[in-house]
C-alpha cells in the first residue's frame, strides 16, 4: 500500500513538473531584438530612453497562468531616479500591439454619440449624451464603440483632449478638444467612449537600485483584452547605460 502511494505521489509530483512550459529564455542566442551579449547565461546589453524587445511573439492562451521573472544589475554610477522598467507588452493574435488605452475606458461613463460629423484632421468632436463626463488630462475618445465593450482593444483612438478648452452647451451636448486632428471621418451617430492612457505596458516590476541585483517576477492569470501574444520589455530612464540581466524567463501553467 505505502509502495503504491509513494508511486503516485512521484507521478503526481511529475504531472505538476510536466505542466509547466518556458516559453522564453532571455540568455539563448538570438532572444532579443537588439545586439546583446551573452556569457555565462548573463546578458548584457546597451539601454537608453527606447524600449527593448524580445525577438519573437510569445504566444499566450487565454486561461493559463503566465510567470515573468528575471534578475537585473544597471552597471557603472546612473543618475539617481534612473529606473530600469521590466515588463510585458501585448498584441492581438494579428501583431497589434494593445495599449493601455485601447482597453482602459473611464469608469463609470457609458458610450455617448457623435452630435454631427468629424473629419480626418479636425482637432475637435460634438459629442450628445456626456454631459455628465469628466473630462481627463489623459483621457482620449475612442471611436465606434459599443455598449457591451465588444469593440475592446478599440485602436480607433483620438489623441489626448485639451481639457481647458471643454465646451458644455446649453443643449447637452459637449464639444471637446485634441492635441491633434482625428486619423479619419466618422458620421454623426457614432458611438464614442472615453479612454485613459496609463502604464507605457504591463510591469513586473520597476526600481533604481544600481549596483546590485534586483529580482522581479509576476504571476498574470490575465492580459488585456484581446491579448493572444506578448513580447518582454525593457525600458531604461536614462541614458547611456548598460544592463546585465539573468534568468529572463516566461513560463506557462
Amino acid at each position: 500500500m505505502l509502495k503504491k502511494l509513494f508511486t503516485a505521489a512521484i507521478l503526481s509530483a511529475a504531472s505538476l513538473l510536466g505542466a509547466a512550459e518556458i516559453l522564453f529564455d532571455g540568455a539563448k542566442a538570438g532572444a532579443w531584438e537588439s545586439e546583446a551579449e551573452i556569457k555565462d547565461g548573463i546578458v548584457t546589453m546597451d539601454l537608453n530612453y527606447g524600449i527593448k524587445l524580445s525577438k519573437e511573439f510569445i504566444p499566450v492562451v487565454p486561461g493559463k497562468k503566465y510567470t515573468v521573472s528575471g534578475e537585473f544589475f544597471i552597471t557603472g554610477n546612473p543618475p539617481a531616479r534612473t529606473f530600469l522598467y521590466f515588463g510585458v507588452i501585448p498584441y492581438t493574435a494579428k501583431g497589434e500591439e494593445i495599449s493601455h488605452a485601447a482597453i482602459a475606458w473611464a469608469n463609470p461613463y457609458s458610450v455617448a454619440e457623435l452630435a454631427s460629423d468629424v473629419k480626418a484632421g479636425d482637432k475637435s468632436a460634438l459629442i450628445k449624451g456626456a454631459a455628465d463626463w469628466k473630462f481627463l488630462p489623459h483621457g482620449r475618445l475612442a471611436f465606434n464603440a459599443k455598449k457591451d465593450r465588444s469593440d475592446l482593444p478599440n485602436f480607433e483612438l483620438s489623441d489626448f483632449f485639451i481639457v481647458a478648452k471643454t465646451e458644455k452647451n446649453s443643449d447637452g451636448t459637449v464639444k471637446v478638444f485634441f492635441k491633434k486632428g482625428i486619423a479619419k471621418d466618422y458620421p454623426a451617430g457614432t458611438l464614442v467612449r472615453q479612454h485613459r492612457s496609463g502604464n507605457m505596458f504591463p510591469y513586473v516590476g520597476f526600481g533604481d537600485k544600481a549596483g546590485q541585483w534586483v529580482k522581479f517576477s509576476t504571476t498574470f492569470k490575465s492580459f488585456y483584452t484581446g491579448t493572444r501574444q506578448i513580447k518582454v520589455a525593457l525600458r531604461l530612464l536614462s541614458r547611456n547605460w548598460q544592463v546585465q540581466m539573468r534568468n529572463v524567463t516566461v513560463v506557462a501553467e
